[in-house]
């Protein structure tokens, strides 16, 4: 699969294309094959590494933090989604860096996935999961 990766920390020209494995998938993930990210301010934090306290991520980096589309593989102990389903998520952040939404696929644990609305577009989705979480928070 393609995605874009930083290889070590710095401005935007840090982003390159490459390819690179398809996550493999935990009995409590789904796979989805990615139609829409989103890029959020901790996406510019993170490439110029004032994030490195937090994360002790693994170069290359994967980042993205929204994704919007479709399930293509669903883990044994998941229930409730099926191939094929739209879905949208804030995928939990991958401990080494490598599961990141600049990506073709990214492996989602069924905790952290919904349904897309059929009136709301890939793109529409995959603006509101970690913007609309930080706003929640905020209430």
């Amino acid at each position: 699969m393609k995605a874009a990766v930083i290889n070590q920390y710095g401005d935007r020209n840090e982003l390159t294309v490459i390819d690179t494995a398809v996550p493999a998938i935990q009995a409590d993930e789904m796979l989805v094959e990615n139609i829409a990210t989103s890029i959020n301010p901790i996406d510019y934090k993170a490439r110029e590494g004032l994030l490195q306290r937090m994360f002790q991520w693994q170069f290359p980096v994967v980042l993205g933090w929204d994704v919007a589309g479709k399930i293509v593989a669903v883990g044994d102990n998941v229930t409730g989604f099926k191939v094929g389903d739209a879905v949208f998520a804030r995928p939990d952040i991958d401990p080494i860096g490598r599961n990141g939404s600049y990506a073709e696929y990214t492996a989602v644990k069924a905790d952290k996935l919904a349904l897309k609305p059929v009136n709301v577009s890939f793109a529409e989705a995959a603006a509101v999961p970690l913007a609309g979480l930080t706003a929640l928070q905020m209430l």
